[in-house]
């Protein structure tokens, strides 16, 4: 999206700060978004005065009152699972929270997105099958292939499109597409 010319930033909400590391790991030019460090939850509340197009907020793993905040304040919610048990049993305290936001009135789309996704295995079928989720919420068509070169970008500070791997380019093109067909971007 910021490559398209999207005023696009990444707020770092999870006090682990892997999004400000990433950020802090680029060379000098590199075409990437903002990064913002908004580790506590009441600076949250000031995510308009950021005028951007776009405001991706990077949340804890772990459903805690940043989570929270995020949640309150966001108008889509991609929940990100690998394809494990662990994962799925982890994010309903999650969905706990957004469905809470809900039933309130709140609105908030929300879908899940399968990352770390190995073709072909039992597991990623029983993922993409769907019967796990008993939430009622969407789950994305799109995955995001295990692949060493997002890790690669990570330690970089750059992204996958800095990189000639075009399974991992045809990843992120395939998501961005499903949310623009989506309307929630």
């Amino acid at each position: 999206l910021h490559r398209k010319g999207l005023k696009v930033i990444l707020v770092d909400a999870d006090p682990q700060g892997t999004a400000r590391d990433w950020r802090e790991a680029s060379p000098t030019g590199a075409n990437l978004p903002t990064v913002v460090a908004m580790d506590r939850p009441q600076m949250l509340t000031a995510l308009d005065a950021l005028n951007a197009d776009i405001v991706i907020i990077d949340t804890p793993a772990k459903a805690e009152s940043m989570s929270a905040v995020a949640i309150r304040v966001a108008h889509v919610a991609i929940v990100v699972i690998q394809p494990c048990a662990a994962d799925i049993w982890a994010c309903a305290a999650t969905i706990s929270m957004i469905q809470a936001k809900l039933d309130l009135g709140g609105k908030i789309d929300v879908a899940f997105l399968t990352n770390r996704v190995v073709k072909h295995t039992k597991l990623t079928k029983e993922i993409e099958g769907g019967g796990w989720n008993e939430y009622g919420f969407d789950q994305l068509t799109s995955t995001i292939g295990n692949r060493t070169v997002f890790a690669q970008a990570l330690s970089d500070g750059l992204s996958v499109y800095d990189y000639a791997n075009a399974d991992a380019k045809a990843d992120i093109d395939k998501l961005v597409k499903e949310l623009e067909d989506a309307q929630w971007l």
